[in-house]
């Protein structure tokens, strides 16, 4: 009888330290992924399908692929602002920050660098090439602040230098809902 129990003592006890090695291993995998995710290589894959889908929407609808690919920090705020400009009828959003233009045609993304990773922010700057009618092409190198939130790298800003001025879309959006509350 004693034999028995000591037995059934061994194996339930042998089975309840496969039982944790098999979930420390399956958290261990997923820390794993998550790393492998915090790497150049694989915020540049990210970065270009991003673009790649921004690119090849043919309905190009700028709200849905903020929704998709911008941080949920950054789409509650263009909401906000976007609700006041509905209600005062100003229009906020001129031009395509996808393509940095109005008028343009087969655009192209090149990650040029990808710097200050951590396991939850990272900075890229990217260069887009909107190619235009009459055989004309421009370059716009844009900084993107990324945040990594559901699991995946997000746009959480986007700036760019012009005329020696660093605009910063997200600060903008921010001053336009902070000067709708003081009014």
């Amino acid at each position: 009888m004693r034999i028995t129990i000591l037995l059934i003592t061994l194996t339930l006890l042998a089975g309840s330290c496969n039982a944790n090695n098999s979930r420390n291993t399956k958290i261990q995998l997923t820390e794993q992924n998550n790393d492998n995710k915090a790497s150049k290589e694989y915020i540049t894959q990210r970065l270009n399908h991003i673009y790649q889908v921004a690119f090849s929407d043919q309905e190009h609808d700028l709200l849905k692929l903020d929704s998709m690919f911008m941080s949920q920090e950054y789409n509650d705020l263009q909401n906000k602002a976007l609700n006041i400009a509905e209600r005062t009828q100003d229009p906020i959003i001129d031009a395509d920050h996808w393509v940095q233009g109005q008028d343009w045609t087969f655009p192209t993304m090149q990650v040029k660098s990808i710097d200050n990773i951590t396991q939850n922010t990272a900075t890229a700057h990217v260069i887009i090439t909107t190619h235009m009618p009459g055989n004309n092409s421009e370059d716009y190198e844009i900084i993107l602040s990324l945040v990594f939130e559901r699991n995946d790298w997000y746009i959480d800003n986007m700036q760019q230098y012009y005329e020696g001025e660093l605009l910063d879309e997200k600060a903008w959006y921010k001053n336009y809902v902070e000067n709708d509350a003081n009014m």
